[in-house]
C-alpha cells in the first residue's frame, strides 16, 4: 500500500469534516476555501492575485520593475498581519503563521497548476518581512 498524504498534516476526514460541520458556521468555512482559491487576473503576461492588483491600482511599484518583481511584489501577503489582532495567542506565534503561510502557497500552488499547466512558478515564504510588508509573509511569481 502507497499513501499519499494531503496537504495538512495528520489527516483524518471523518473526524475533521466532523469539527467542521459542529463548530464553523458556513461562512467560517467559506471564507478558509476562498482563502485557499483566490482569484487571479492576467495582465499582459504576468499573474496577480487580483484583489492585490486591485488595491493597487496598477502594476507599478517602487521596488521592482521587472515582470518577476512586478508579481512578486503585488501577490505579497503578510501572514503576521493577518493574525495581529487575533484573539488567538497561538497565532502570533511565528512558527505557527510559517506554518499558515506554507500550506496556502501549497492550495495556490495547485490551482495555479491547474488554471495555467503551461507556466511555471515560484513560491516563497519570508520570515521577517517583504518589502513594505512586515513578518511572516508569502508570495509567488512566474519563473521563466
Amino acid at each position: 500500500m502507497i499513501t499519499y498524504k494531503g496537504i495538512v498534516e495528520d489527516n483524518n476526514l471523518e473526524l475533521d469534516l466532523s469539527y467542521i460541520g459542529n463548530i464553523l458556521s458556513v461562512e467560517q468555512i467559506l471564507i478558509v476555501m476562498k482563502s485557499m482559491s483566490p482569484d487571479f487576473i492576467e495582465i499582459n503576461g504576468n499573474i496577480y492575485l487580483k484583489s492585490n492588483f486591485e488595491s493597487y491600482g496598477s502594476d507599478n511599484n517602487r521596488f521592482e520593475y521587472s515582470q518577476k518583481g512586478k508579481e512578486k511584489y503585488i501577490n505579497t501577503i503578510s501572514i503576521s498581519d493577518v493574525f495581529y489582532f487575533s484573539s488567538d495567542k497561538e497565532t502570533h506565534k511565528k512558527e505557527v503563521q510559517k506554518k499558515i503561510g506554507l500550506y496556502i502557497l501549497e492550495f495556490w500552488k495547485i490551482r495555479l497548476n491547474f488554471l495555467l499547466p503551461d507556466k511555471n512558478f515560484e513560491f516563497m515564504l519570508f520570515e521577517d518581512g517583504l518589502y513594505d510588508e512586515s513578518g511572516v509573509c508569502i508570495t509567488f511569481n512566474q519563473t521563466h
